[in-house]
């Protein structure tokens, strides 16, 4: 039965000056004249029952139209008219859902329609993540097993994210902190709370699901992304805006011929795991245009083991990212393969929050994927913290089991191989790019060595930010072999633009490094690099 709609946390849902970016261009991303095919069967949403701006939670009506246009073979869905609210709902094949630039679908503030009470799992729409993040699916809009489904109409889905998480320690900061800090790795257990360092900056303005702070407060519950696409093809998302995401904004996971352009995400970037686009075990993935806004990775590559393949050809070009964490990632869940991914002229920064983005291009394998061909070129940067950040470590999420020496499974990790950045532009950056493999002795005492190998990097030019900075640089820099790879929780490293260790093959061309003017580090520090 259609009800109001009633949020299940009615404290929150507080929203500060610097939660959205102000300044969208939304025209030059979203078209105004989107027009549904003449001679394309429309199931009209307030034919169903669902009356616009009325508060009421329309669900079923949706859910009737979807099931009507399946019946016919497929059709459109509109959307139009006012804003309307809905629980978990989902597409079939063969079907367009038209938003027009009129109307918005709003997801409810009430768990209860988005969840039965007596199970986690939505009608059609995976788990909800009691985490938030890296879950096994789970989005208040789904495609799920189908195939040539669209998406597009100008208008917005929302994801009333604010009302499922708890209030930020801090207001959002709109003005540079003058000093920039690490915490060094003797504070690696409590690395999130160092005072002073930019890591804890960014934390304490993020808003949890969980108790992040012994507290003592129940974790709330969320769906795990907004729009989620699982196990499809053919499928294609453009003129439309994602709104205030309740964690991963658009998913794509084991999907295969997706189209992504057109698009505006704009999420509040202090909402916790608010990633823009992440792209999990798929292939043939296109990714063109999009201006995205959120608190988490901008548009990350992933291939966990529950995707149970590998994944290749993801392009990504034309896109402007703006958020607190990397702004283009390929990691952290890195299982089976990832090949041939392309990034080209993209422009990356965060302009009126601070501090800046995380890192721009994060490159990652931690729990075995052997990560091959990537090509990232003509990229501006400014007010990124890490410009470049590569890692190779052995995690292990899957906990592969002890072996001897590399190679029969996964437990030292996998590879980086044959990667090019050119043509990278960074100002305002605040830390110095790093590029690691590792070092480490199995239980016998013989060395293991994983090496990224392959690497160039060339007319790459990188300004600082000329501000303060305090360094805690170890006699000895540690080996980082199990750590959550993030550019900011290495510590301070003995360089100030490019630090490289453990790579085979590292080519280095037309660099330019303009340190703070109290900078007293190299410009570029490289340790075990063996050139073929």
């Amino acid at each position: 039965m259609d009800r109001k709609d009633r949020p299940s946390y009615p404290d929150l849902g507080k929203v500060y000056p610097g939660d959205y970016y102000p300044d969208i261009p939304y025209s030059e991303y979203i078209g105004s004249q989107i027009q549904i095919s003449e001679n394309d069967r429309v199931f009209d949403l307030r034919s169903f029952g669902a009356v616009p701006d009325s508060g009421v939670v329309v669900t079923e009506a949706f859910r009737a139209a979807a099931m009507a246009a399946e019946e016919q073979g497929g059709g459109t869905i509109l959307v139009s008219g006012g804003s309307y609210i809905v629980g978990s709902i989902s597409l079939p094949s063969f079907t367009t859902l038209f938003v027009a630039p009129d109307a918005s679908l709003i997801s409810s503030r009430n768990l209860k329609d988005l969840l039965p009470e007596e199970d986690d799992t939505p009608d059609g729409c995976g788990k909800i993540s009691k985490e938030g993040k890296e879950s096994s699916g789970g989005g208040l809009l789904c495609i799920q097993g189908a195939k040539h489904v669209r998406i597009t109409g100008g208008g917005r889905i929302s994801g009333s994210g604010e009302w499922f998480v708890f209030e930020p320690r801090e207001k959002p900061a709109l003005s540079p902190f003058p000093v920039t800090m690490l915490p060094t790795r003797e504070q690696e257990n409590e690395i999130n709370t160092v005072p002073g360092t930019v890591r804890t900056f960014y934390r304490n303005r993020i808003r949890y699901a969980e108790d992040k702070y012994d507290e003592g407060l129940i974790p709330l519950r969320r769906l795990s992304c907004l729009l989620w696409v699982d196990d499809s093809e053919n499928v294609e998302i453009d003129h439309v805006i994602l709104h205030d995401s309740m964690a991963w904004t658009l998913k794509v996971e084991c999907s295969d011929h997706v189209r992504v352009h057109d698009i505006v995400i704009d999420d509040n970037r202090h909402v916790a795991n608010t990633d823009g686009i992440d792209v999990c075990g798929s292939s043939d993935v296109d990714i063109r245009h999009c201006f995205i806004s959120c608190a988490d990775d901008g548009i990350v590559i992933k291939n966990p083991a529950s995707t149970g393949r590998d994944m290749e050809n993801v392009r990504i070009h034309d896109c402007m990212v703006m958020t607190v964490m990397n702004c283009f990632k390929i990691g952290t869940e890195t299982y089976h393969d990832i090949r041939h991914i392309t990034v080209e002229d993209c422009a990356f920064c965060l302009p009126d929050i601070y501090p800046g983005s995380t890192s721009g291009i994060a490159i990652e394998s931690c729990d075995g994927s052997s990560v091959s061909d990537i090509r990232v070129t003509n990229i501006r940067m400014n007010k990124v913290l890490c410009p470049v950040y590569l890692c190779l470590n052995m995690r292990n999420r899957a906990g592969d089991p002890y072996i001897g020496q590399k190679g029969v499974n996964r437990y030292w990790g996998g590879s980086i191989r044959d990667v090019l950045i050119e043509n990278v532009y960074a100002e305002n950056a605040e830390l110095p790019c790093i590029l690691t493999g590792f070092v480490r002795k199995n239980r016998s005492g013989e060395r293991i060595r994983q090496a990224p190998e392959n690497i160039t990097i060339r007319n790459f030019t990188m300004i600082y930010r000329n501000n303060e900075e305090i360094l805690h640089i170890p006699e000895e820099i540690p080996e980082f072999y199990e750590n959550y790879p993030e550019s900011n929780a290495h510590g301070d490293v003995d360089a100030s633009g490019i630090w490289a260790r453990h790579l085979d093959n590292l080519r280095l061309d037309g660099i330019q490094i303009t340190p703070r003017s109290g900078n007293t580090r190299k410009l570029v520090k490289l340790t075990d690099v063996r050139q073929a």
